[in-house]
């Protein structure tokens, strides 16, 4: 069958597992650390790790666009583009905390086709492919999607350090006050692709993020989606690329009962 670029997921996860293998596992020297703005950190392990996946990309598919957290962040538009994260999760990979990975996604006309996350210290490679299924290590996964509201164990983005922080984080503050009486468990792990592959996989039940840049979240959001997790904003509108504020839950009725304590 014509157009499933399954070439390009192969090749994809090929060259995020050896970036991980090489910058992360077997690195050269140890990582430098700076100041990316006032509260963040980047780390010359993020540079590397993007400098390495655009050369292999731009080489092998010389057409495509590309869009990276540390240097290439144009606009998105209809041609093919590979959206990519190098290093997701920066503070936990400097504090040596374990949750953190690379990711990359292709879309094509602002959806995402292919996506796969990579997880060094933990060894595990995620993928998944449009209309295919999601994958962890070559096992096909999927959602817890039978648990309630009062079982359920949800991660969270990260605080937001913008410059509109303040009204952010008090929204955020409230809709930890809506659920906490609520739900088993509430995690903030500080990486998009721990969160959204621990949705995959059914160790978390939900994922809540108020705040986020399309590299965080694309590919993982295919990978749960695959996996029959189901998406809307926190507005109750359909989810789409553009949205501010994302929701993803293992089942319907699940997402039902978090849209009715957390709807905006």
């Amino acid at each position: 069958m014509k157009n499933t670029y399954s070439e390009e997921l192969d090749y994809a996860s090929q060259i995020i597992k050896e970036a991980g293998y090489l910058y992360i596992k077997q690195p050269q020297a140890p990582a430098d650390i700076y100041m990316k703005g006032e509260y963040d950190v980047v780390t010359s392990t993020d540079y590397a790790i993007e400098s390495f996946i655009i050369d292999k990309l731009s080489k092998n598919f010389p057409g495509d666009k590309i869009l990276s957290e540390e240097s290439y962040t144009e606009l998105l538009t209809d041609e093919r583009t590979w959206v990519i994260d190098p290093l997701d999760g920066t503070n936990n990979y400097a504090r040596k905390i374990p949750t953190y990975g690379i990711q990359i996604a292709l879309l094509i006309k602002k959806q995402p086709v292919i996506a796969a996350i990579y997880l060094p210290e933990l060894e595990e490679m995620y993928t998944a492919h449009v209309n295919n299924g999601s994958y962890l290590n070559g096992r096909k996964i999927s959602v817890n999607s039978s648990v309630e509201l009062n079982q359920a164990v949800i991660s969270m983005g990260d605080f937001s350090k913008n410059g509109d922080r303040v009204e952010k984080n008090r929204i955020r503050l409230l809709g930890i006050a809506k659920i906490a009486n609520r739900i088993a468990q509430l995690k903030m792990w500080g990486a998009a692709c721990y969160d959204l592959a621990s949705l995959a996989v059914g160790r978390t039940d939900a994922y809540l993020v108020y705040s986020y840049d399309l590299w965080d979240v694309m590919p993982g959001y295919l990978i749960a989606k695959e996996a029959g997790a189901i998406f809307a904003q926190l507005t109750g509108e359909p989810f789409d690329v553009s949205a501010t504020t994302t929701i993803g839950a293992s089942n319907p009725e699940l997402m039902n009962a978090l849209l009715k304590l957390l709807k905006l």
